[in-house]
This record gives structure tokens, sequence and C-alpha cells, in this order.
């Protein structure tokens, strides 16, 4: 399937990026921040290179069981107190220690690489990852089960770049597991990476096919899922008179928010029975009820709604044009 709307493009990859890349080199000490907020469980933790203040942020949340040894009431609690935590993960570990209270704390954060799993990396064939690497896999979650998960499910073997890219938008064994069981796993790291970073589950598939929609691509799932195509939409637009949509044409309807209610106000002026290429010209021109009626006022009576595409797409009607 074509991609008409370049912004899925956009949404996939900012979905995927791995927010700890940005930080060059953890060896040296880092600064945090950590935060709680009363109306979230989690708490966020931003880390940054003490010697180059401003630059090289990471933010993310974590559940407070994820940083071991955190004191959640003193971190919540008034007055100022020594605080230590620690985040550990398979490849490596943050180490973190100072002071907190009112539901913030700062202090300083050091980076320890696992050994082992970068023995582990380097015997599965995916090399050995640099100190920067090891950091990145650690905030993200990386595991060995991931790798031997993508192995058992003859997942091209990935990069360490890439592995951390998986493991930060959750791909994980069951994750992987629940799709193969469908028959809807992608083929792909890069598919793998886009279903995940953009949500597609078995459920949103199946729900798809029960909308009529199967043996779809997985572009196509993942650019439908991105412009936020569910089985509501398509029911709706079933009933006002677009059923049996193709893939492409559901697309950007759904990108464009193209609605039954949308179709309904041209249709109570009477054009009817719009083709979707029309509707989606209407929509991303933004001819409106209102538009139409200043052509009106002028004494422009467009007989078909082409006309009012071009009509708008050389200004005509605009207020400043229409002078």
């Amino acid at each position: 399937m074509n991609r008409p709307l370049a912004f899925v493009a956009a949404i996939l990859a900012s979905a995927v990026s791995v927010s700890s890349a940005c930080i060059a080199t953890p060896g040296g000490p880092m600064a945090f921040t950590l935060q709680s907020y009363s109306e979230r469980a989690d708490v966020q933790l931003s880390l940054r290179r003490s010697d180059t203040p401003g630059n090289g942020m990471m933010s993310s949340s974590f559940s407070p069981a994820e940083l071991s040894g955190l004191d959640l009431a003193a971190l919540r609690g008034p007055g100022q107190h020594a605080l230590q935590f620690a985040y550990v993960q398979e490849p490596g570990r943050l180490d973190c220690s100072g002071q907190g209270g009112n539901s913030v704390a700062t202090g300083q954060c050091t980076f320890t690489e696992n050994n082992a799993f970068a023995d582990f990396l380097a015997a599965r064939g995916l090399g050995r990852p640099s100190f920067e690497q090891a950091y990145d896999l650690t905030i993200t979650g990386a595991t060995r089960d991931l790798v031997d998960a993508l192995a058992a499910y003859h997942y091209p073997r990935p990069d360490i770049d890439k592995l951390a890219e998986l493991a930060a938008v959750k791909v994980s064994r069951s994750y992987i597991a629940s799709l193969v069981a469908t028959g809807n796993a992608p083929k792909s790291l890069d598919e793998l990476t886009d279903f995940a970073a953009l949500g597609v589950t078995p459920a949103y598939i199946e729900s798809l096919a029960r909308a009529g929609y199967r043996g779809l691509s997985p572009d196509e799932i993942t650019d439908l899922k991105a412009v936020g195509a569910t089985p509501e939409l398509i029911a709706s637009l079933a009933a006002a008179g677009y059923a049996h949509l193709s893939a492409d044409d559901l697309e950007q309807m759904a990108a464009l928010n193209v609605t039954p209610a949308f179709i309904s106000e041209f249709a109570k002026l009477g054009y009817t029975n719009l083709p979707v290429d029309t509707l989606v010209d209407l929509k991303a021109l933004d001819v409106t009820p209102d538009y139409i009626r200043s052509l009106q006022a002028h004494g422009l009576m467009p007989s078909s709604a082409d006309q009012l595409v071009e009509l708008k797409a050389v200004g005509v009607g605009d207020p400043d044009t229409s002078k």
C-alpha cells in the first residue's frame, strides 16, 4: 500500500526512538532528578551528564518497585532526607544517591555494565556492547530472554542497537508468541518494532479481520493503527454508505478524520454519494459548509464537490482573496 500521508512515517520514527541514546558517554557521574506526582503511581527519573549541564538528557517514568532501595515515603514526605536507589537490569545497573523530600530528589548516579551479559551477547553472535551501548541496553530493559525469543521465532539476529530499540518498545517473548499464535507475526525486525511501538496486538488485527480486513500486510496494519482506524470507525463509515473500503481509502479517511458527521454536512447541502478521494480532498483543504455558504453569498453556486475543491485550492472565497 502506498503511504500518501508522510506523518505516518514520522509517527513510527518517533515511537521507536531510544530515549537513552542521547547520553553519549555515561562513564562519568550523571546528575539525576527524581520526581513523584500525586496523580501518578510511577516516578519520573531524569539523568544528565553532570559535567555538561543542559546536555545529554534522558527522562523516563519508572514504577517505584523498579528502583531498588528507594524510600518512597521519604521522597514524598516533608523536609530533606538522604536517598539511595538502584536500577538493576541484566545488561548493567545504575546506582544513585542524593537528597530528597517534598516529592523531589536530586543527586548523582553511576553506571556499571554487566560483563556476563556482554559475554552472553558475544556468544550469541551479537558482539560485545560498548560501554554506551550497555547503558542503552540497561535503560531500555533488554534481556537474555528477548535475544533467545528472537532466535526461537526465527527472526534475523539483531545488532546491539536494534536490540535496544526492540527492548525500548517493549518487545518480549510473550508479545512475539501472541502474534505468532494468531498467524499475524511480522517477518522483519523493523516490522516487529513498528508493531510494538504502535501497540498493534492480536486483538487489534482480529478486530480488523472481523470488520472485513483480512490478509493485510504488516505495513497496512501499522498504517491503519497509526492513523486510528478502529472497528468503530469502520462500522460508522459503513453505516454512512462507505462499506468495503480498501485499506488505502480507509487509511486516508481515518488520517484526515473524515467522519460520518463530515459526510452528512455535505449531503445536507446537496453533495451526496461523494467518492472517497473527493471527501479526502475536501477535508484536506478545509472545505466546510460555512465556506460553501460564503461562496453562495458571493453568487457562486458550485454544482459539484470537485468544483468546491478546485475553488478552494486556488483560494476563491478565502477571507484574503474575497474582498
